[in-house]
């Protein structure tokens, strides 16, 4: 009993506490939201430079892009304006998929993004400088709902892509989140919506592009 109780009024060894793993940074939608933002930004910013760039219009790209994209084919068929317009798009969406499923995605958004403002802005300076402002209003009028519609769609997907390439990352380097296969489902489920709204704007597209054709040939 004496013992025991000397025992008891010995200073004991502080107790270890076992540790305690952080949980993740929850995602919020205002997560998705402030990234779609930051690459609208960098969209932007890649956009300037393509005027400055295409300014001159005397480059052999930026006369070809102006006599592409101010050419007006008689007999260009629905189905040929829906294709050529949603192959574009979906070469886009495709990419913004691709970036989310890799570790590396959110460095290969931004140069996505900045290399698609920066053609965008050499295009639209390439068309003012070869056939003057009126042509270069025409431009935009055929390629403003395509053009608007897509990067609206892969802002909205980037957002979701950001956050599994970043799970993905964090997974690399031994911190594996259990929501990541959810993510992938999510991002995949957007994905298909947003081929299906691409499409619709394709057709938008397609119906305008024929109709203005058919315009300008009479």
């Amino acid at each position: 009993m004496r013992a025991a109780q000397t025992a008891l009024r010995r200073p004991g060894l502080p107790m270890l506490r076992p540790a305690v793993e952080r949980p993740h940074r929850e995602h919020t939608p205002q997560t998705e939201s402030g990234a779609a933002l930051a690459f609208g930004v960098i969209f932007l910013a890649g956009y300037l430079p393509g005027i400055w760039l295409g300014r001159s219009g005397t480059t052999p790209l930026g006369q070809q892009l102006a006599a592409y994209y101010t050419s007006c084919p008689e007999g260009t068929s629905l189905a040929a304006a829906f294709g050529a317009q949603l192959a574009v798009s979906l070469l886009q969406l495709i990419l913004v998929l691709l970036c989310g499923f890799c570790v590396w995605g959110v460095g290969l958004l931004v140069l996505l993004f900045a290399a698609r403002g920066l053609f965008l802005g050499f295009c639209a300076a390439s068309v003012a400088a070869q056939s003057g402002a009126s042509a270069l209003l025409r431009y935009r009028l055929d390629t403003l709902l395509s053009d608007v519609g897509t990067l609206l769609l892969c802002l909205w997907l980037a957002g979701w892509a950001v956050r599994l390439a970043m799970e993905l990352f964090r997974a690399v380097r031994g911190r594996a989140a259990r929501e990541t296969p959810g993510t992938a489902r999510r991002l995949a489920v957007r994905f298909a919506a947003a081929l299906a709204l691409s499409a619709a704007f394709a057709a938008v597209g397609a119906v305008l592009a024929v109709i203005r054709i058919g315009g300008v040939g009479r």
